[in-house]
This record gives structure tokens, C-alpha cells and sequence, in this order.
């Protein structure tokens, strides 16, 4: 049966009363000036990211390798791995982090670690207001990052460190995002262990190695050479995205030999028979971009030994922490 456009227009403004439409209407506009507004946002904050990225790559040798020493311990560090992200975003992330009550208190240290060749490093240490900043090779995604820090400060790392991605996940426009900062502001304290910083969706169980978004075989491998057996079946808890606080007793509970091995591992050429994992047709193993490293990722929890399977819950509860024992 076909349908007259012209029987079809009474009829709509018969269903809905002139209120509705007028109504309707309002609705309509209030969303294109909102829409308009943040496309002007989006695109004053482009022109002024523009500018200060063009700051990040001048070309001045001696300043382009500027590095800072680790000299101290500290109570609190924050180590951010950065390549090329939105330097205004990170600098914004940087703020709200030691803006945190119970994180500003300790006075935190700002640790970069850039790895990017091409960007001016004190330039990058400027602009993100950072303490120390230092450049590496551009191995082992964040995870290798990570674990460059813990070999070379593992006897004067800070009580408590926050890694972190500089492409952070949590942050808006008005500060962290809830969750986020309940679990800094309201769940750390000097006793907390380990603590994943990823939203509760990013924390599942693994069946040693298996899960329903793909598997990774290397971590049942990780597992046996950590705990020293078998791994059990029954789950075990992996936060993944890079993003955690971790205490210097959880680190230093794990032998050096321990981060140098996995460090060796997550930075090797391209020759090395880790590359040669398969973990999809379309997935090429790379130095900067290893399938280790997304390997490493999940394996933080089982590192730091928080990988009971009812993290997930507990950080639902607001109670998303392992402590350590006094």
C-alpha cells in the first residue's frame, strides 16, 4: 500500500500539539548552539595545541637531549610515558593529578619520560611544568617505560608511584573523572599496595591466559616464572590500559633479575623470536610496538601481586586496592 507524503504531514501535526512542536523546536536550537560552541572550543584549543607543538620541536641539539638525573626517593612520583600527545591535555592531566588533596600533600614529583627524538626536552619540561624529564628509545610501548624507571631507581624508587600513559584515560574538562578521583582522594592512603587507575570495565579475570577479547599465551608463561608453579585455573584479575599506583614494597618484593628480564624481553630487536607471536592476522609485531607489551599490560596485577578475582567487585565497592601488610 503506498503512502501519500502530503496524507502524512497532517497527521504529524495532529499527533504532537503546538506546545510539543515549539518545545521541539527549542530543543533543537539549544543543541546546535551547544554543538556550536564546542566545535569553537575544539578549535581554539587546536590553534593553541598547534602553537605549543610547534614550540615542542625545535631544532636545537643541545637541548633536544637534555636529561634530568634521579638523584633521591621521594614520597610520591608521578612517571608519565609520552610520545607525541596533546601537550595541553597532558599538562591539564599533570595539574588535576597534584591538585589532589591527598596527593598534593605529598608533595609529588613529576617524572617524564619522553620518547620522542624529534621533541625539544626542555621545551617538554616547560611546558608540562615537570621536575625531571628524560629521553629513551622509542622500545616497549608504555610497559617498557615502566619498567626502565623501576631497574634504574629500584633502591631509591618513591614509596609510591602513579604510571602512567600520558594519553591518559579519566580526564575531562573539569577534572578527573569520578571514579578516578575518588580512588586518589578517597581510597589511597600509605598503606595501599597496588591500585589499578582504569575504569571498572577495564578490570576483568583471565583464565591464565584466555579471555573472550583474545588470548595471550605468554602470560600463563609470566605467571609460572612469578609465582613459581602452574597457573590455576579459576581467574585471576587483569586491569589493562597501562594506568596504576604501586607502592616501593610491592616493587622491591620482586627481585631486580625479575624487571631486567622482562625489560630485555619487552625491548627486543626485531629478530627476536617474541615478535614472531601471532596474535592476529592483521597485528605485526614491532620494536616500538611489541606484542609483549600488550602481554606486559596485563600482567601489572600478577606483579604486584592484586590479581584475586574479585577486584573487579571490590573496585565497584570503592574498595579498589591491595594493601600492605604493616
Amino acid at each position: 500500500m503506498r503512502i501519500k507524503i502530503r496524507s502524512i504531514i497532517p497527521y504529524l501535526w495532529f499527533k504532537f500539539n503546538t506546545k510539543q512542536i515549539i518545545l521541539f523546536i527549542i530543543c533543537l536550537v539549544i543543541i546546535l548552539i551547544d554543538i556550536i560552541i564546542n566545535i569553537n572550543k575544539w578549535q581554539n584549543r587546536f590553534k593553541y595545541s598547534n602553537k605549543n607543538s610547534k614550540l615542542l620541536y625545535l631544532k636545537t641539539n643541545e637541548l633536544n637531549f637534555y636529561n634530568d638525573p634521579i638523584l633521591s626517593q621521594r614520597q610520591f612520583d608521578i612517571v608519565l610515558s609520552y610520545y607525541s600527545e596533546d601537550i595541553d591535555i597532558v599538562a591539564q592531566y599533570i595539574r588535576y593529578l597534584k591538585n589532589i588533596s591527598n596527593i598534593e600533600k605529598l608533595n609529588p614529583r613529576v617524572i617524564v619520560y619522553n620518547k620522542n627524538s624529534n621533541i625539544n626536552n626542555q621545551v617538554l619540561k616547560l611546558l608540562l611544568d615537570a621536575d625531571i624529564i628524560q629521553l629513551l628509545p622509542n622500545l616497549g610501548r608504555e610497559g617498557g617505560t615502566y619498567l626502565y624507571h623501576i631497574i634504574n631507581n629500584y633502591h631509591i624508587i618513591a614509596n609510591h608511584t602513579l604510571f602512567s600513559q600520558a594519553g591518559v584515560e579519566g580526564i575531562t574538562d573539569r577534572g578527573l573523572a569520578d571514579w578516578y578521583f575518588d580512588r586518589l582522594e578517597k581510597q589511597f592512603n600509605s598503606s595501599v599496595g597496588y591500585m589499578p587507575l582504569v575504569t571498572n570495565i577495564m578490570i576483568s579475570n583471565y583464565d591464565c591466559d584466555s579471555h573472550i577479547t583474545g588470548n595471550f599465551p605468554r602470560m600463563s608463561q609470566l605467571w609460572a616464572m612469578l609465582e613459581q608453579s602452574l597457573c590455576p585455573p579459576g581467574g585471576q584479575a587483569v586491569a589493562f590500559r597501562g594506568q596504576f599506583l604501586v607502592s616501593s614494597k610491592r616493587i622491591q618484593n620482586r627481585p631486580l633479575s625479575v624487571y631486567k628480564y622482562i625489560y630485555d624481553l619487552i625491548t627486543a630487536n626485531s629478530s627476536h623470536w617474541l615478535h614472531r607471536d601471532l596474535r592476529s592476522l592483521i597485528f605485526k609485531s614491532t620494536p616500538d610496538n611489541p606484542i609483549f607489551g600488550h602481554v606486559v599490560e596485563r600482567i601489572w596485577t600478577i606483579l604486584f601481586k592484586c590479581f584475586k578475582s574479585d577486584l573487579h567487585d571490590r573496585c565497584r565497592r570503592r574498595e579498589c586496592a591491595c594493601f600492605d601488610e604493616s
